[in-house]
């Protein structure tokens, strides 16, 4: 899926959005993450955030990949929803990582990234959007 312009510039901006994915009880479940737009392919954009194998969001995805990501401006007045299927199959590298941390600490993201060691190596949750839905951008 291709994103506007629009849509591209807002989520390339350091927001913070609201990952839902569904558990295994068919219960909605929430999350504040981080994200990435992975424009490499203007095709095929992909968002992605980083998370622990076994955590919730990943556990989920494993048993239903539907997922919804809210991008939310500061204001609260504009957003991007993303809607798609999502796969946990790569693993998150120190410089996915370093990618995720810099629109969000800036030139201190080396600095933070040192701060906050993973116990384990993350895997990278990527949204493959079926649908974007759009608002006051």
């Amino acid at each position: 899926m291709r994103f506007d312009e629009a849509v591209t510039g807002f989520l390339q901006r350091p927001l913070h959005a609201v990952l839902a994915t569904t558990d295994s009880s068919g219960s909605i479940s929430q999350s504040v993450v981080w994200f990435h737009l992975d424009d490499t392919n203007p095709d095929q954009m992909t968002v992605w955030i980083s998370c622990a194998p076994t955590s919730a969001k990943a556990r989920h995805v494993a048993q239903n990949p539907a997922v919804s990501l809210l991008v939310l401006a500061p204001h609260g007045g504009s957003y991007v929803r993303v809607h798609g299927r999502a796969t946990t199959h790569e693993r998150v590298t120190d410089a996915d990582r370093l990618t995720l941390a810099a629109p969000y600490h800036g030139s201190e993201a080396e600095l933070w990234l040192s701060e906050h060691p993973l116990p384990e190596p993350n895997v990278l949750l990527r949204i493959h959007p079926e649908r974007v839905v759009q608002r006051g951008l």
